[in-house]
């Protein structure tokens, strides 16, 4: 009976060009190992010689994705919002809803997102480090909080096109509703303990951010004894 040898068992843990047809499995299986390595060992310690160690594949393989380990940590951070935001912040869904609806979905979906564990943890690496790398906070500004501010800014669009809503700066307006979801929240990522983030109820600061920006934002209407 044949018996693998031990140059055959060397080379079937040799590591490098993922096979056909596994791309997406491969894909997935990276940014899980970056996303344990940055979590265990922080940006400025974390390396793609650990990244690839810990995912079994070649620097190459690696290098043939992402450009340096600031773009490594980006499709980490994208990954996290891509896997619970994107069905969330689809057009489709939100306009099926009133203003003050989606904004509920759209803010419990950003702050629910921030407070998960690994989330937290990141946003904390990013605080903390992106002084000390600049290709690091160029490369977060660019990335996952761009992408929400876009699709919120694109829902805005639309609402201003159906007269629901009325927004001079669309892009700003989803800046400014960002800014007022999670600037508290922010504050204790920083500074809060994991207890602490987990019995977190942001329910009360969520309606009162929504109902600030929305007292703002709704088209106003004239008194009918007013003169035009």
């Amino acid at each position: 009976m044949y018996r693998r040898s031990d140059t055959d068992t060397a080379t079937h843990n040799r590591v490098g060009r993922p096979r056909r047809g596994t791309e997406g499995a491969r894909a997935d299986q990276l940014i899980a190992a970056a996303t344990r390595v940055f979590l265990r060992d922080g940006y400025g310690a974390a390396s793609v010689d650990k990244v690839a160690a810990e995912a079994g594949v070649s620097t190459r393989t690696i290098y043939e994705r992402y450009k340096n380990k600031a773009d490594l940590l980006g499709a980490v951070c994208g990954r996290l919002v891509e896997r619970d935001m994107a069905a969330v912040l689809a057009p489709d869904e939100l306009d099926r809803l009133e203003p003050r609806q989606a904004l509920t979905v759209i803010g419990e979906a950003v702050t629910g997102r921030a407070c998960n564990p690994d989330s937290a943890a990141l946003f904390r690496i990013l605080a903390t480090e992106a002084h000390r790398f600049p290709e690091l906070a160029a490369k977060m500004r660019g990335s996952a909080k761009e992408r929400i501010n876009d699709a919120i800014a694109n829902y805005f669009r639309g609402q201003i096109c159906r007269g629901t809503l009325s927004l001079a700066d669309p892009d700003r307006a989803a800046v400014l509703f960002m800014q007022m979801l999670c600037a508290e929240l922010h504050e204790r990522l920083l500074f809060g303990s994991a207890e602490e983030l987990a019995a977190l109820d942001f329910t009360a600061h969520l309606s009162h951010a929504i109902e600030i920006f929305l007292h703002g934002a709704v088209p106003r209407v004239r008194p009918s004894n007013e003169g035009p």
